[in-house]
C-alpha cells in the first residue's frame, strides 16, 4: 500500500526534515485552498490528499514530543 510506505518515510526523518516539510505542506494547502476558491483547480482530491499528509506529520511530531518526555520524567525520578 502506498500510504504504509509514505507513513515509513515520514517516521524515518528526523525532527528537522518534518518541521521544514510540514511548512511546505501547509504553503501548499493554502495555495490550493485558493486555487479552489477562485475555482482554478483541476484536481480537487489534492486538498484532501495535502489534509491528510499534514496530519500525519503532526501525530508523528506529536508522538515524538510524548516519548520525550515520557523519558525525561521517567529519568528525573
Amino acid at each position: 500500500m502506498k500510504s504504509k510506505k509514505e507513513l515509513e518515510e515520514l517516521k524515518s526523518k528526523d525532527t528537522k526534515a518534518l518541521v521544514k516539510e510540514l511548512d511546505a505542506l501547509q504553503t501548499k494547502l493554502a495555495d490550493v485552498r485558493l486555487k479552489s476558491a477562485f475555482r482554478t483547480l483541476k484536481n480537487t482530491s489534492e486538498i484532501g490528499e495535502t489534509r491528510k499528509k499534514v496530519a500525519r506529520i503532526w501525530t508523528i511530531l506529536t508522538d515524538r514530543a510524548i516519548t520525550e518526555a515520557k523519558a525525561k520524567s521517567e529519568v528525573t525520578k
